[in-house]
């Protein structure tokens, strides 16, 4: 042990019962009281003792004061209300302006439509405007179509072309039956195991009318040349400015774990996540940035504004 150059001092401590706890008043059909019998607090009050210099309380024992604890009843905790499931809308026509990064800009139109028996079609189309047309000639057209089943879209064929240049062209086609999808280009061929739940680029966008964003966070998606896992990510709340209102929506981004590649979409809570505005960044950094101009749908909703 070491040895300190200063006396040793005496501690000397007292037990003492604790204080007594305020009663919660009795709320009926809540709550259930417990009450515990106590001594006075002088009973069985043990002494403390110095002898040698230390504290003996080794057989003292005594109850906590008198208390009416209010128990929480399994019974009577507050159940919270599931939010209804609200059927998707039949159809979704947007117009958005389209900005290009670092040079033009342009339009596009989305429309999503129910079709008769279960199936459904998506159809985008895109074009450069002003001098951007003369740099960026040709619509460049996306379809998706395919079934609407219980977890939402199931695409079963993907298109992406642009007029006038068929070297542009990408397809995918679903078999569900034997799980296999065939990616093809111009150029080639793939045939490539399908994962459960894939979606292509233009279904998944309108996949959130089923599949809240925030349920699940994780597709597997197709662009017609390659297959990828994404993984995304909320970022945050966000009131977007639009020429038809002030849009509540959420903000999520995209990643397949290549840093240099970015898609960060907004979703409007009061069109049933329908996307209001698309942000796409490429690994050459060139993107585009889509904001809605016009929204038709027959989404029953009386916040929308």
């Amino acid at each position: 042990m070491p040895v300190f150059e200063s006396s040793p001092s005496l501690i000397e401590a007292e037990l003492v019962p604790p204080p007594l706890r305020k009663v919660v008043p009795h709320l009926p059909n809540m709550y259930k009281s417990v009450t515990r019998h106590l001594p006075s607090p002088h009973e069985n009050r043990p002494q403390p003792s110095t002898e040698n210099g230390a504290v003996n309380a080794t057989n003292s024992q005594f109850e906590p004061p008198k208390v009416d604890e209010p128990l929480w009843r399994e019974e009577d905790r507050p159940a919270y209300e599931e939010m209804p499931h609200l059927p998707p809308p039949s159809y979704v026509d947007i117009d958005f302006d389209v900005r290009r990064l670092g040079f033009g800009s342009g339009r596009a139109h989305y429309r999503y439509q129910a079709e008769p028996e279960g199936r459904y079609s998506v159809r985008s189309e895109m074009e450069a405007l002003g001098l951007a047309s003369i740099a960026f000639s040709g619509k460049r057209i996306e379809t998706s179509v395919g079934r609407i089943t219980e977890k939402g879209l199931q695409p079963e064929v993907y298109r992406v072309e642009v007029t006038g240049k068929p070297d542009k062209s990408q397809a995918a086609n679903f078999d569900w039956v034997n799980m296999k999808l065939t990616l093809k280009t111009s150029k080639t061929e793939t045939v490539e195991d399908l994962l459960l739940d894939t979606q292509d680029f233009l279904s998944f966008l309108y996949q959130f009318m089923f599949v809240p964003p925030l349920d699940r966070m994780e597709w597997p998606l197709t662009n017609g040349k390659m297959v990828r896992v994404y993984n995304y990510q909320f970022i945050s709340e966000e009131v977007i400015a639009t020429k038809f209102g002030q849009i509540n929506a959420y903000h999520i981004a995209k990643s397949s774990g290549d840093v240099e590649e970015k898609t960060d979409v907004w979703l409007a809570e009061d069109y049933r996540f329908i996307p209001i505005k698309i942000l796409k960044i490429a690994k050459d950094g060139s993107g585009y940035e889509f904001i809605a101009t016009r929204i038709d749908t027959d989404i029953k909703n009386d916040n929308k504004p």
